[in-house]
């Protein structure tokens, strides 16, 4: 017979308390207890971020300093983006029915006070200021006096610093104007011709085209300019209207002659 494995059990664990008796039952239940969890949300810190450098149409263009303002802005313009202080003093002002710059000096410019850091004379500055005068005594005109002849002549100035001040932009604008338009048209004629540009460079008909392409962008620059043509062939035209109107209602001696 194979001996009773539970009885053995019970026996053991009734020997292991000392005058106890053994009683098999239920462990008590504990009172149920209430957890709170607090979840503590930590403010998130944000990462640094790189600082990224200004584009050319941030910053004001590609130049720095004075050359940032352009050649036709004033000297205060010009002084705000250098970063160096105004100077203080008197420019293109008419006191007293007079022409007063403090850069005036005996009837011309003080070139010493248009030098450039590298010491050399800016040229630009000088024709800024010439213009601006001009302009100043145009608006304002003021009675020429022998006390203060004007002595300052614009062919002081190099002949390279008005090619580089206006020939040179113009020039520029004009083969850059006279490239696009030429390119457009190009593409028109080969695709109603079906000739190459190749094709039509070699052509007379090409040629023709090509010259006329560029002196109409020689002689129409702005809107303006078709307004002086249509002037200039008004006032072509105008002594021919005037003898004319001067015959309304007068038989011409020519006419007599025919009759």
């Amino acid at each position: 017979p194979q001996p009773d494995l539970a009885a053995e059990k019970m026996a053991v664990l009734a020997s292991s308390r000392i005058g106890t008796p053994f009683t098999a039952g239920r462990r008590p239940q504990r009172p149920a207890q209430r957890v709170c969890v607090r979840a503590v949300a930590e403010a998130e810190v944000p990462a640094a971020k790189t600082e990224r450098k200004l584009g050319p149409l941030q910053r004001g263009g590609t130049l720095a300093g004075e050359a940032a303002a352009g050649k036709d802005a004033g000297e205060k313009a010009k002084q705000m983006l250098d970063g160096t202080p105004a100077k203080a003093g008197t420019y293109l002002q008419i006191v007293d029915g007079k022409f007063r710059d403090d850069r005036w000096v005996n009837g011309r410019w003080d070139l010493s006070q248009f030098a450039g850091r590298d010491g050399t004379t800016n040229w630009d500055k000088v024709i800024d200021a010439e213009i601006a005068r001009r302009k100043l005594l145009e608006d304002t005109p003021i009675p020429s006096i022998n006390e203060e002849a004007v002595v300052f002549d614009t062919a002081e100035i190099p002949w390279w610093a008005w090619v580089r001040r206006f020939h040179l932009p113009e020039a520029e604008k004009l083969n850059g104007r006279a490239a696009m338009m030429g390119y457009v048209l190009a593409l028109f004629v080969d695709k109603l011709t079906g000739a190459s540009l190749l094709e039509q460079q070699g052509s007379f008909l090409g040629l023709v085209a090509l010259h006329l392409c560029v002196f109409a962008i020689l002689l129409v620059r702005q809107n303006a300019d078709l307004d002086n043509f249509k002037n200039l062939a008004d006032e072509a035209t105008f002594y021919d209207k005037q003898w004319n109107a001067t015959w309304d209602g007068v038989r011409r001696p020519s006419e007599e002659q025919q009759q």
